[in-house]
């Protein structure tokens, strides 16, 4: 089958945020919006911590983790259409799996004898940069029962090209935001995903924005058919070719999964946690279903 750009690949380990940001100077950049400039860390402070080698069926995290010397595991995720109002439980559980690798990575048992303490504190942020108005602040869950006792909160953070405080072409954090604004404003009057991907990285390289980075080819090769994911589906449609059979190096791995849990009667709720996709994705998929 013919590959095209306006389709989603199947399988892909990286976003232009994941990317752009498992960098750890770049990391920093966008924490220091995130913590309002008031940022204590270096380079040599923090390294790289999160699932990217695991198999996860929650394949659009899009998350970039990273574990500092004084023992802090920050976690940035990415949100371009609408921030989930499940965004901190869902954090919480990836707060989980990453204390399960910290501890098989350090040795640890928690079966002995011996008492596992001094966890990595986690640190929860959302990038938003989507087209609709919300309140940046943050989210919470809390789990209150007479002995038990859990809460986690995330801070939401907007990353808008003209929300932010340093947006000179060698802040990475910039170079990002300002890359959506231009292919957001391209897609606003009419281009395609290709025009407007075209139009963002010329305007980028014009004014210095991602420099080193996106005046490569493999940038073209690696990011074009995955920019913006919600973007390409309202492109799209509706769901094409049959479920059996054609799904398969069509679709993304999220949407087949979605499509198979709903002809199994999970019910939408699940299959929005188990596959990450929104409401409105789930029930356009279940609507276009064959019928029987």
């Amino acid at each position: 089958m013919e590959k095209s750009v306006n389709k989603i690949k199947k399988q892909h380990k990286d976003t232009l945020f994941r990317m752009n940001f498992k960098v750890p100077e770049n990391f920093l950049q966008l924490l220091r919006h995130c913590k309002n400039g008031d940022l204590e860390l270096s380079v040599d402070d923090i390294e790289p911590f999160d699932l990217e080698s695991a198999v996860t069926i929650r394949i659009r995290r899009n998350d970039v983790s990273f574990i500092t010397k004084d023992n802090r595991l920050i976690i940035l995720v990415e949100h371009q259409s609408s921030i989930n109002p499940n965004m901190a439980f869902r954090l919480f559980l990836y707060y989980i799996e990453l204390l399960q690798l910290w501890i098989k990575s350090n040795g640890l048992n928690l079966f002995g004898e011996a008492k596992v303490d001094d966890f990595p504190k986690a640190e929860f942020y959302v990038a938003y940069n989507g087209s609709k108005a919300i309140d940046v602040g943050h989210s919470e869950f809390q789990l209150d029962y007479t002995d038990i006792k859990i809460y986690a909160k995330v801070n939401i953070v907007d990353i808008h090209f003209e929300k932010l405080d340093d947006v000179e072409p060698t802040n990475a954090l910039a170079g990002y935001s300002f890359f959506y604004k231009v292919f957001d404003e391209g897609r606003e009057v009419g281009l395609s995903i290709d025009e407007a991907f075209a139009k963002a990285r010329e305007v980028c390289v014009a004014h210095g924005y991602l420099k080193g980075f996106i005046e490569k080819e493999e940038f073209v090769l690696n990011y074009k058919d995955i920019l913006d994911y919600d973007t390409q589906l309202k492109e799209e449609g509706k769901i094409e070719g049959k479920i059996e059979g054609k799904t398969e190096g069509i679709y993304n791995q999220a949407k087949s999964t979605a499509i198979k849990m709903l002809l199994k009667n999970h019910p939408i709720e699940e299959v929005v946690y188990f596959t990450e996709l929104t409401h409105e994705e789930v029930n356009s998929i279940k609507k276009n279903l064959p019928t029987t």
